[in-house]
């Protein structure tokens, strides 16, 4: 009898905490921003383990991080804005140029004084705005179009405007928009002795902790967290930000409430060009001049980190801290890749990948179907296995490409043909050949490994068999150790998420059931 009291009270207790689990997941996963923060988490870890150095969560990696983050993360968070209205804006990173570029050039060229350039670079940025505000709301022309437009047009102007030249290095008061580190004053009062007594204790865990923690410290970061302090404030407890989200979730309804959707677009359009114009300045704080071809391809990263943050392509839902984890979380991807060494070009195409899984993460959530969810985590577990496949396939494919061109090439010098200058570049000498035979044999067994557990992952995703997504999980992690052991180790992150996603397939189906149970989710 008491045996089974026993064994009663231990099934309830274990009943109860894992009630207790399944409404803690069902409230965090209802949050937008959950996804980024779960990934930043995984990804830090993994990192964490799987490399030596500097940790990742040291205080000075963090606000290094931070600092990297600050000018793309100002851009997305006018961006938020813009989305939530159902809009998009495709010319932020020709504005970066243009804002940029004269704002450097007339401190150089024209004589303005730092803070006149400074206003009249932040100026030219809220002109664009209200062209493109104007177009698109006051005339109803597509935002896509506009936008797309003058993504040719600023950049095209920034480069007309500078001769698409760099300037002379800029005037030190930029470093107040980046590399100034506002600590290393009192650092400098403490040393010499000029600080009054109460300020010592302070100033001395300050010059003790410089290098652990405070060297990395810069205006660029503390810009960007109070960016997105004041934008959250203001999304959240103003006017402006209710009608933005009523405009995204139907514009006509919103028309007919009384609200003034033109007005509102219009400013939302501002704002966002503001903000890119706020970007570049962030990027010449810590660029040492200025040039018309920063803020290329920054859109797609500014679009990404919106989506990725939660935020709905669709309009009417998200939130700001959401674009602030998906901004940090693409900065960890980004040097997660590096460190694979994968060249710009592939990091790009990783990009474009992360959007779709975001926006397909997206649908998932409006549908709201447990088999939706777990072929979405399925398909996160492909897209991981397809990165880490990236990391030893792009080095096997950039060697046997490099070798095939130079015996090609070889032939038709051979034939008689007049080689031109860039053919001449693709034969290379016999130290070469053999760096590039051992790097595509010390990357070609690698690269059969990667198709296994991307092959198996894609097969979970059709199918609802456990025993498959038991054996994907198995593979993943055998997989992490090997790519560890044959010096891939940057691509051991992206199995780790991989694995965490397929396992959090096998466990959708029972924790959506029991959930409706509890009422946290609608039957």
């Amino acid at each position: 009898m008491a045996s089974n009291l026993g064994a009663s009270a231990h099934g309830s207790s274990s009943r109860s905490l894992q009630d207790a689990t399944v409404r803690l997941l069902a409230k965090f996963f209802k949050a937008d921003w959950s996804g980024a923060l779960l990934a930043i988490l995984i990804i830090s870890v993994a990192v964490e383990l799987t490399t030596s150095g500097m940790s990742v969560f040291e205080p000075s990696n963090v606000m290094t991080i931070l600092n990297n983050s600050a000018a793309i993360g100002v851009i997305a968070g006018g961006m938020t804005l813009v989305i939530l209205t159902a809009g998009i804006d495709l010319s932020v990173g020709s504005v970066v140029g243009l804002c940029g570029a004269l704002t450097g050039y007339l401190v150089s060229f024209w004589g303005f004084s730092p803070v006149e350039a400074i206003l009249a670079g932040l100026g030219i940025g809220g002109v664009i705005g209200l062209i493109h505000g104007i177009l698109i709301a006051r005339f109803g022309m597509p935002a896509f179009i506009v936008t797309l437009a003058g993504l040719s047009i600023w950049r095209g102007a920034a480069h007309l405007s500078t001769g698409a030249k760099a300037t002379p290095q800029l005037p030190e008061a930029f470093n107040w928009f980046g590399r100034l580190n506002p600590l290393e004053a009192l650092r400098a009062a403490y040393q010499s002795g000029k600080l009054p007594a109460w300020l010592n204790g302070v100033s001395a865990f300050l010059d003790t902790n410089w290098v652990g923690y405070f060297r990395t410290f810069q205006m660029s970061m503390v810009i960007f967290i109070v960016f997105f302090v004041i934008l959250s404030v203001i999304v959240s407890n103003t006017i402006y930000g209710r009608y933005v989200f009523a405009i995204g979730s139907s514009e006509a309804g919103a028309r007919q409430a009384g609200i003034n959707t033109v007005r509102y677009k219009l400013l939302t359009y501002v704002f966002c060009s503001l903000s890119a114009a706020l970007g570049a300045l962030l990027i010449l704080g810590r660029a040492p001049y200025a040039k018309s071809d920063y803020g290329q391809g920054w859109e797609l990263d500014a679009i990404a980190a919106v989506v990725i943050g939660g935020t709905s392509l669709f309009g009417g839902r998200g939130t700001i801290w959401g674009t602030f984890l998906g901004v940090i979380l693409l900065k960890l991807i980004n040097n997660g890749l590096t460190l694979a060494q994968l060249n710009t070009f592939w990091q790009m195409i990783v990009t474009g990948m992360i959007i779709l899984i975001a926006v397909g993460l997206d649908l998932v959530r409006q549908s709201r179907s447990p088999e939706s969810v777990r072929r979405f985590l399925a398909a996160v577990g492909a897209a991981m296995a397809f990165f880490t496949l990236l990391t030893p396939a792009s080095l096997w494919l950039r060697a046997a490409v490099a070798l095939h061109e130079h015996y090609s090439v070889t032939g038709l010098r051979e034939g008689g043909a007049q080689l031109a200058s860039s053919q001449s570049e693709r034969l290379l000498s016999p130290a070469q050949l053999q760096a590039l035979a051992t790097q595509m044999g010390g990357s070609f067994w690698p690269t059969v490994a990667c198709l296994l557990p991307l092959a198996l992952s894609v097969v979970s995703i059709a199918t609802k068999s456990r025993l498959v997504s038991f054996a994907v999980c198995a593979v993943f992690a055998v997989s992490a150790y090997a790519m560890a052991t044959a010096g891939f180790s940057a691509a051991v992150p992206f199995l780790v998420l991989g694995a965490v996603a397929v396992a959090g397939s096998l466990l959708v189906l029972n924790a959506f059931e029991r959930a409706r149970k509890l009422h946290e989710i609608e039957a």
